[in-house]
């Protein structure tokens, strides 16, 4: 597959970078000189100065023989005109990065669409889905469905009072429905064996049953809790969204903003929330809202290091959760040392999204877990693969990845080395990044395409 990336920032790199790595042609388009070497040096892709909307820089990119068009710059108008410029070459799927409310709540198929946006991206809406999807499971840093639901992934963090501490996993006693199957330990992800030891401050990647998972947890020294008061620090595109989607769940919301003009915005297009107009850096103010007493604390600004801050200081006055916003990945470790709960990244969320847009046949969703350092894949099994019909311990199964579930028509398995994989098979793999082609060739999937 060709594909032509718009935009070199933290997004546009990412996605160049992981078709990249999974061989596909790729083409990037930057104005900015600096960007566009950097992306050259790093990169194993074609670079070109210009703007994406121009169609000799795009006829210069290859465009009418590409089948993909990622519009990802810092203006929407020019990521819609691209998209649009690129349909009329016949480009096959175009994807466009867009963050205006008015571009996106559009109740009407305009134009924009009618000539040629196939999908229209909103980083920050993304962002307050995925915020809310993790407070089904606040005690987790990340949580995923597969096998229509019936199987959860969990990455959950564990804490010197967690009565696994030194025990090996094969000494748990999880249940046949349950399943460790990585562990990430200073930074560095791997796929355990049996006779690994589970220490203090492992983040654990959990996958059973959903209907198992809350003993599984039990297990594991962790406790759910439900989310009924939540406090936003920012009154931004992703504080709004989040408002709004926690109002339709009922949930108590407070927002704390800075900039009057944006206080008045906000609390005009909101119906339950309350708005205050404040400096979310005053403890005193934090203290007189109440804000340990909250639930959930998310920091939605767009400065990393004030989100940082605040949640900090949240944490500091009792509040049971946080979510902090973090759009730079080099603090997105360092926010896990000092005691955030959960870090939420836009970049990686899009970069996810328009990923899973351009799949196999064969693929049915993607998800990308450890800040990108592993991905999990549920694949249905093709009737012609050499594992068919094969236990799964006498199987060379790719190494550095790992069959977490098997669906097998209405039923669900957590595998064990005895279990056996069918032709049309779904089964959810966890796999290190090095590894997920070797995956998509052992089970002979094609490479992502339109």
């Amino acid at each position: 597959m060709h594909a032509i990336i718009i935009g070199t920032g933290k997004v546009g790199f990412s996605i160049a970078q992981m078709l990249s790595l999974e061989g596909h042609e790729v083409t990037v388009i930057e104005k900015d000189e600096e960007r566009r070497r950097i992306v050259q040096e790093s990169l194993d892709v074609q670079t070109l100065l210009g703007s994406g909307a121009s169609p000799v820089v795009l006829e210069e990119a290859g465009v009418t023989s590409t089948d993909l068009v990622v519009a990802v710059t810092e203006m929407d108008e020019l990521n819609i005109v691209s998209c649009m410029i690129a349909k009329q070459y016949g480009v096959a799927k175009t994807v466009a990065r867009v963050r205006n409310p008015e571009y996106v709540e559009t109740t009407h198929k305009s134009s924009q669409f009618s000539l040629g946006v196939d999908v229209i991206i909103n980083p920050e809406r993304v962002t307050a889905n995925e915020i809310v999807k993790l407070m089904e499971v606040p005690e987790a840093l990340k949580v995923e469905y597969y096998a229509d639901g019936q199987v959860q992934l969990l990455e959950l963090r564990l804490t010197p009072a967690s009565p696994v501490i030194g025990t090996k996993l094969k000494d748990l006693g999880l249940s046949h429905h349950a399943l460790i199957v990585a562990i990430q330990r200073q930074g560095s992800m791997i796929i355990p064996r049996g006779d690994d030891v589970l220490e203090t401050n492992d983040v654990v990647f959990v996958v059973a049953r959903t209907d198992e998972m809350i003993k599984v947890e039990k297990l594991l020294g962790q406790k759910r809790v439900s989310i009924q008061k939540v406090t936003i620090l920012g009154g931004g595109r992703i504080g709004y969204y989040l408002a709004r989607l926690l109002e339709e769940k009922r949930l108590q919301v407070k927002i704390i903003e800075k900039d009057k003009q944006k206080c008045k915005l906000i609390s005009d297009r909101l119906y339950n929330s309350l708005v205050i107009n404040g400096d979310g850096t005053d403890i005193e103010l934090l203290k007189e809202e109440g804000t340990g007493e909250a639930d959930l604390f998310v920091a939605a600004t767009g400065d990393d290091k004030l989100n940082l801050l605040v949640s900090l200081l949240s944490k500091h006055l009792g509040v049971k959760n946080t979510t902090t916003v973090i759009r730079r990945s080099e603090y997105i470790s360092l926010v896990e040392q000092v005691g955030i709960d959960v870090v939420v990244s836009p970049r990686i969320l899009t970069a996810s999204t328009i990923l899973k847009l351009i799949l196999p046949q064969e693929v049915v969703s993607v998800s990308f877990l450890g800040g990108a350092n592993a991905e999990t894949m549920e694949i249905i099994v093709p009737e012609k693969c050499k594992a068919n019909y094969k236990k799964l311990k006498d199987i060379r199964f790719p190494r550095g990845a790992i069959i977490g579930s098997i669906m097998r028509g209405d039923s669900v398995i957590v595998p064990t080395g005895e279990d056996q994989i069918l032709p049309l098979d779904r089964v959810m793999i966890f796999a290190l990044p090095d590894a997920v082609t070797r995956v998509n060739n052992f089970f002979e999937v094609g490479r992502r395409g339109i």
